[in-house]
Parts: C-alpha cells; structure tokens; sequence
C-alpha cells in the first residue's frame, strides 16, 4: 500500500480527481445534448433551420464551448506548473521562518 502522504501520490489523485470530473461532465454533456436533439426533431420542423433544429443546437453549442473549457483547463494546467508553483511558494514560505 502506498503512503497517503507521498505528495506524489496527492498528485496523482489529484490529477486522478479532476480526470473523473471531466469524463462526468463530458457523459452528463452527451446524455442531455442527446435528449435535447431527439426533443427537437421530434417536434415535427425538421429541415427548417440549422441542421433541422429549431432550438437544440443553441444549448449544444453553448454548454460544448463550456465543456471544451473544461478539456483545455485539464491540458494546461498539468502537475509541472503545480510543481513549480508548489516549489516556489515553498522556498518563499521557507525564507520567511
């Protein structure tokens, strides 16, 4: 059993947290997006507007912009700026005792 208090192993379920975050949000996006088209087509206007949707496509755009938010906030904050910054707020708390 690894130690609970590695700041390696923190990291990782760190990382681990936010990954299970993401693929929630992505599943919850793709289920509800879903319901919302079938809602849509079957309202009978098919071929009148965007891609036959009337109103579906506003909220699939919108909470996608939110989602794809979510995936570049994921890439560019990976563990080397977390480390960085951890290290240099440590050296700056060590100089102040």
């Amino acid at each position: 059993m690894s130690n609970l208090n590695d700041p390696v192993m923190q990291r990782a379920r760190a990382r681990a947290h936010q990954l299970r975050s993401f693929y929630g949000h992505l599943g919850v996006y793709a289920i509800v997006c879903t319901f919302l088209i079938v809602i849509d087509l079957s309202a009978g206007s098919f071929g009148t507007t965007f891609l036959g949707l009337d109103w579906a496509y506003w909220p699939v755009f919108g909470w996608g912009i939110g989602v794809a938010l979510h995936a570049v906030s994921l890439i560019t904050r990976g563990s080397t700026w977390e480390e960085r910054k951890a290290e240099e707020i440590y050296e700056r708390e060590k100089q102040h005792q």
